[in-house]
This record gives C-alpha cells, sequence and structure tokens, in this order.
C-alpha cells in the first residue's frame, strides 16, 4: 500500500509540476485564448471547474494550480487513510514510525 501511496503523490505533483510549466512558459492563464491554457484547465479538473469566490478566481495560479495541487494531494492521503481503515476492520491505524538508523 505505501508504494501505491507514494505514487499517487508522485502523480499529482507531476500534473502540478507540468501545469505549472506550462502556465509560465506561456506568462500566465489567457482567459481561454491561451496556447496552453485548455491543457492548463484539465490538468487543474475537476477542482479547475468549481466557481470559486471572486477573491479566489483574481490570482489564476491560485484557482488553477494551487488549489488543485492542495485538494488533490489532501484526497490522496485521505483515501489512503480510509483504504488503510477498512482494511484495519475499522481499528484507528497510525502510519509506521520512522525507523532510526
Amino acid at each position: 500500500m505505501a508504494a501505491k501511496m507514494k505514487a499517487a503523490l508522485v502523480v499529482v505533483t507531476i500534473v502540478a509540476a507540468v501545469a505549472v510549466s506550462l502556465f509560465f512558459v506561456q506568462g500566465g492563464f489567457g482567459g481561454g485564448h491561451g496556447r496552453f491554457d485548455r491543457t492548463i484547465f484539465i490538468l487543474g479538473l475537476p477542482w479547475a471547474a468549481i466557481p470559486w469566490p471572486g477573491f479566489v478566481i483574481r490570482y489564476d495560479f491560485a484557482w488553477l494550480i494551487g488549489l488543485p495541487l492542495i485538494l488533490n494531494l489532501g484526497s490522496v492521503l485521505l483515501i489512503g487513510a480510509a483504504i488503510r481503515a477498512a482494511r484495519a476492520g475499522g481499528k484507528p491505524v497510525s502510519p509506521k514510525p520512522a525507523q532510526r538508523i
């Protein structure tokens, strides 16, 4: 399970890194008219499609890249915790403590 969790977190981080790269190569978000706007939007789904309040959408980087990254990482962690709890038969499960060398 730990390897799958790490892989999921790496995938989420890579998706965000690609979105950031395209965002900066393009020079920001072009309101749908930029060369990479559609790709940036797709990489931010499903969170980029939510109608965020005005103070959030004022900053393109926040609602297209920042929030999707934070929410996707949180989702992966919550789903992983739920799976660990379900496999433990409802008993609370904490991550294994780091081993000291």
